[in-house]
């Protein structure tokens, strides 16, 4: 029997979906490459559009929810006059055809028509979507011939762009069509607004193609393609891997390898809890590398003292192909500021960050100016009576030599 492959990885892949293929297909093709403990994307996108679809390895499926909440959505879509369908889309079947008033239409016309979408939009799902009412999907129950009753949901559409109307050829039919580019909330059906827009115009109208350019922050042009990520992985390449620590909360915190929790760790520690309280934010640590040193501190007796210490979050920053190529800027920028929303950040005057460890205090103290981040460096503990710096290398230099009275004294215990 052939032991099942897991990888302890982490991270968000901005992927390219092809046409023809569910999201869920592109996730099992991805799960079947790298082998991830769990994994998830950000929003479905129907099976024939392609585009971004953002997917999550591992942790990182913790910021699932905020991605999917926060993220704006841009698609292209071909807005398609004279045809409507029981799907909005090509893929359904005629239910109105209307060729004479397609030559009457205009672009100015169109395009007031459209804007007018800009706003609040209440949005009636399609029968022909995953959207589960009363626990069942409405796709299952349309393909029995089911139809019900949907309830509006309220959408936002943020811009719409629109191109100039073309003669469009669909099998025997003469139609017309004008590309769209729309910037919309979650939850947003581009067909069915395809649809409403021919309505407003007072012509049966459907979506083409479909191509979400843009999902929050990140863009088809920094996407890769499933046959790319394949290829990569096959050099060991991992780079396509983005880290991921998304969350809604602003937090203050400090990151380290925390080996041995000791006293100066946790002079560092109660400043950022002390902090948090005082300013409402979240307190955070973030353990940097591996930490596989137990004969003083095991993973789990690390979380219960932080816990016990009244830590709200307890993050891992594991030294992996993808973490360990950060640059120290983009660990300070992208990181801790832009996805871990830090408004106060704690380190010793040992610090080090980013790739080779080369981020030093120095650089630290500079990019939190320039981000405006609240930051404050201690200084290192010394051993009692000695001019020596406690560390957690000393701690277990100690233990090791049977200075135990000592390395407890040094852990405040």
């Amino acid at each position: 029997m052939t032991n099942k492959i897991i990888n302890d990885i982490s991270g968000m892949i901005i992927l390219n979906k092809p046409k023809g293929i569910t999201s869920n297909d592109c996730l099992t093709s991805i799960k079947k490459i790298l082998h991830p403990k769990k994994i998830g994307h950000t929003g479905t996108l129907d099976k024939n559009a392609t585009g971004v679809l953002i997917c999550l390895l591992g942790n990182a499926t913790k910021s699932q929810d905020y991605l999917m909440m926060n993220c704006i959505k841009t698609y292209k879509a071909e807005l398609i006059f004279g045809i409507s369908t029981d799907t909005d889309d090509f893929l359904g079947n005629i239910e109105d055809i209307d060729l004479e008033k397609i030559n009457s239409i205009n672009n100015e016309k169109i395009e007031k028509d459209i804007k007018s979408f800009i706003g609040d939009y209440e949005q009636v799902p399609p029968m022909y979507s995953s959207k589960k009412v009363g626990g069942r999907k409405l796709l299952d129950m349309a393909r029995n011939g089911i139809t019900i009753e949907r309830k509006p949901e309220s959408l936002k559409i943020y811009d719409i762009k629109v191109d100039k109307l073309i003669d469009y050829k669909y099998n025997d039919f003469n139609l017309k069509c004008i590309d769209i580019l729309v910037s919309c909330s979650k939850g947003t059906y581009i067909r069915t607004l395809c649809k409403d827009i021919g309505k407003k115009i007072g012509i049966p109208a459907c979506m083409g193609n479909l191509c979400r350019i843009e999902s929050g922050e990140f863009k088809i042009s920094e996407s890769i393609s499933l046959d790319e990520l394949k290829e990569k992985v096959n050099y060991n390449d991992l780079s396509f891997i983005k880290p991921c620590f998304y969350s809604n909360d602003k937090t203050a915190l400090t990151f380290g390898k925390f080996e041995t929790l000791h006293i100066g760790h946790l002079k560092i520690i109660n400043e950022v809890i002390e902090y948090s309280k005082k300013h409402k934010l979240k307190s955070t640590i973030m353990i940097v590398g591996n930490n596989t040193y137990n004969d003083i501190l095991t993973k789990e007796q690390r979380i219960s003292k932080l816990k016990l210490l009244g830590v709200d979050n307890i993050l891992y920053y594991p030294l992996d192909e993808i973490n360990k190529n950060v640059t120290p800027s983009n660990f300070i920028r992208e990181i801790l500021y832009k996805q871990l929303k830090t408004e106060y950040l704690v380190v010793g005057t040992d610090c080090s960050f980013g790739k080779d460890g080369i981020g030093d205090v120095s650089l630290l103290s500079e990019l939190c100016r320039n981000l405006n981040i609240n930051y404050k460096i201690i200084e290192k503990l010394k051993v009692k009576n000695t001019n020596i710096d406690i560390s957690s290398t000393y701690i277990k230099n100690e233990f090791e030599n049977g200075n135990f009275d000592l390395v407890n004294s040094l852990l405040g215990r």
